[in-house]
């Protein structure tokens, strides 16, 4: 647009008249002499040079008439950030609020590689752990919605921490844009505790109050509340010991530092088949494929009880929605691609596709009664 009104500019000049074009900005116009000054330019030029600058004028308003479209090309909704169109034309970020190596991390990362040749561009991991999730989640809050910065969350990092500790992000600060997977917590002990399955692992527990340890996920994080859930109906009080992740949980459990392993089966599948640990409940109300011996809620009537470990993706609250849709297509693609679910499936989880209405309703039902059991343990900050 500058170059073709510097174009309409220069040819004007014979015709200095100004017309007004948009704001304090003016174009130069052409305009038809009026006959006398036609004769006296008739006498004075050579019929070539009259006939020359009625060209140049008509062509200066050519090119102004071509700005003029170019710039209002330009401002109207066809080219607005706000659309899809072209996005994403660089890298996303995929903030995972926990740090490499977690289950979550793994997930993730797996995710990116199985969405990113959909998306077009990169899908680039950004470890921010910490708080049991809520840094990540505020970093990603606080981002500008625009589509380029996500969040690949664990459930408890926004239905279960936020109601633990002061947080500076609320609910309505995100949406969900898919759901990932789900899957169960398990609590496994050492191969000479004194339990041989589920009941008879409750009962030992509920008979010495303060006897054992058990490792967490963190203060307010997924194995806080889900054994809590478990325990807490039953009269159960044993003494939890947070960690900073899953992987820090199970080498204090391995090491004997704590008696109790909980949080997810990934982490310690390998060592159940070691022979190093023997899982007893799920936090679930159904057992999975990966730990088929290993107990249920159900098995022991504590279905209602149930708590799933699950996985989603989040994105600032006011990303637009065409972006908020391409994106949860690719990544429930992604997640839907058989790679990814056989990743998934080895490591205890499966893949969890519902719309994202279902989702949102899903977590708020969730984060409901996080916030009332965080009450009952006296754990909800004034």
């Amino acid at each position: 647009m500058k170059r073709l009104y510097t174009i309409s500019s220069n040819l004007d000049r014979p015709f200095p008249c100004k017309s007004q074009f948009v704001a304090d900005k003016t174009l130069r116009c052409w305009r038809l002499p009026a006959f006398p000054s036609i004769a006296i330019t008739a006498v004075h030029e050579k019929p070539a040079a009259v006939t020359w600058n009625i060209w140049v004028g008509r062509f200066g308003r050519l090119a102004r008439a071509g700005a003029a479209a170019m710039f209002a090309t330009f401002v109207s909704g066809n080219h607005s950030p706000a659309k899809a169109d072209g996005y994403p034309e660089r890298p996303v970020q995929l903030v995972v609020p926990a740090g490499p190596g977690s289950s979550t991390d793994t997930i993730m990362r797996s995710l990116a590689q199985a969405a990113s040749p959909m998306l077009g561009q990169p899908i680039v991991i950004l470890n921010k752990p910490g708080a049991s999730g809520t840094i990540g989640v505020s970093y990603v809050t606080r981002s500008e919605p625009d589509g380029y910065t996500i969040g690949g969350v664990p459930s408890g990092a926004i239905t279960m921490a936020p109601h633990v500790a002061a947080q500076n992000f609320q609910q309505a600060d995100y949406r969900i844009v898919a759901m990932i997977t789900q899957a169960a917590g398990v609590l496994c002990v050492h191969p000479d505790f004194p339990a041989k399955n589920a009941s008879e692992f409750l009962a030992e527990l509920k008979s010495n109050p303060d006897k054992y340890t058990y490792g967490s996920d963190g203060v307010g994080a997924f194995v806080q509340f889900s054994t809590a859930r478990i325990f807490q109906p039953l009269g159960i009080r044993q003494r939890i010991i947070p960690y900073s992740g899953a992987d820090q949980t199970v080498t204090a459990f391995l090491s004997r530092t704590i008696d109790i392993y909980g949080g997810a089966i990934a982490t310690i599948a390998q060592f159940v088949a070691e022979g190093k640990a023997k899982c007893l409940l799920l936090t679930t109300a159904r057992r999975f494929a990966t730990l088929p011996d290993v107990e249920s809620l159900d098995d022991v009537k504590m279905a209602p009880s149930q708590t799933l470990l699950w996985r989603a993706v989040i994105a600032p609250r006011d990303i637009p929605q065409d972006r908020f849709e391409k994106l949860r297509d690719v990544l429930t693609r992604a997640a839907q691609t058989p790679e990814f679910t056989a990743m998934a499936a080895k490591r205890g989880e499966e893949v969890w596709v519902i719309s994202a209405e279902d989702a949102a309703k899903y977590a708020g039902n969730e984060f409901l009664q996080m916030e009332q059991l965080a009450r009952e343990l006296h754990l909800k900050p004034n």
